[in-house]
């Protein structure tokens, strides 16, 4: 609601990424979402004119400015209690690494760390790169796709991509599969526009994998899973996301010639974060996790 406002107010979404520091794509997502939470248009967009507010889009916008400003006024009323705040350590992460990876390191960092307290976020990579840049977390957990080179940061280890079947596919019985075979078999995926499908897919480009067939698409990445256990073709997912039903005999890794990269995970820091010392003691315990 925040960046809708601000694209209201500066006339334009263009003037409203310059405004808040954050690119146009990321403006325009956030539009997007929000017309999909409404199911309706904000905004009447034309080439070559600007866009006009709808009803929707005027009633949202009078919502929002009363919304934050009262959201504004609670943050400052908690101020004065925030006693914690120098041992308080605001996390964003992308919201597979904080489902699955940031529990098997939380787990032991707290118990060793009993005055920490943490503030998680699980987001979109989208999502939480926006939370960093506007300071409105102190780290950001993102997997290291190359359109998040720009802000820098720290490669703290890395996750396997395996291509998982459940056990009765024709290839689940196979010990090696030539990479290229997979595109005479349909595949689940995330949603096409997804960060997610983006890393994978390029993944399995770069790897050999030029095309396959994709028949069914899928929002959150453990609802791909779920349909591969009942027998929609294959997925290609990072090992987290997988690995409960793989050890449960629910999944089976289809090992392939050659396999897809690991990809890439990297933590963003803020320089002047209070709890730096606090985030850097954690970090080893997001290193022992993804060894595991």
């Amino acid at each position: 609601m925040d960046v809708f406002r601000v694209v209201v107010d500066c006339g334009g979404v263009n003037a409203a990424a310059d405004h808040l520091g954050i690119s146009q794509p990321s403006v325009s997502a956030h539009l997007r979402a929000l017309e999909r939470q409404l199911g309706s248009t904000l905004f009447l967009r034309s080439r070559g004119r600007h866009n006009v507010i709808t009803p929707t889009g005027q009633a949202l916008y009078k919502y929002a400015c009363e919304a934050l400003l009262k959201s504004a006024e609670f943050k400052n009323s908690i101020k004065s209690f925030d006693s914690l705040a120098s041992q308080s350590i605001k996390m964003a992460a992308q919201r597979t690494l904080g489902n699955f990876l940031l529990p098997r390191a939380l787990g032991p960092f707290l118990r060793d760390n009993s005055s920490v307290n943490l503030h998680v976020l699980s987001e979109t990579q989208l999502a939480t790169l926006d939370l960093f840049l506007a300071g409105a977390v102190d780290t950001a957990l993102i997997y290291g796709t190359p359109e998040a080179k720009e802000f820098g940061g720290s490669i703290i280890g890395t996750e396997l991509l395996r291509i998982v079947a459940s056990p009765n596919h024709p290839l689940a019985k196979r010990k090696m599969v030539a990479l290229e075979e997979l595109e005479h078999f349909e595949f689940v995926s995330t949603l096409t526009d997804s960060q997610s499908y983006s890393m994978v897919s390029s993944a399995l480009k770069s790897s050999g994998l030029k095309k396959y067939r994709l028949v069914l698409r899928m929002q959150d990445p453990v609802a791909v899973i779920n349909a591969v256990i009942h027998g929609i073709g294959l997925a290609c997912t990072v090992s987290c996301v997988q690995q409960q039903a793989v050890d449960e005999g629910r999944l089976v890794v289809i090992n392939t010639d050659p396999s897809p990269p690991p990809v890439p995970v990297k933590l963003l820091v803020r320089p002047e974060a209070p709890c730096r010392e606090f985030v850097e003691a954690l970090i080893p315990y997001l290193v022992e996790a993804l060894r595991n």
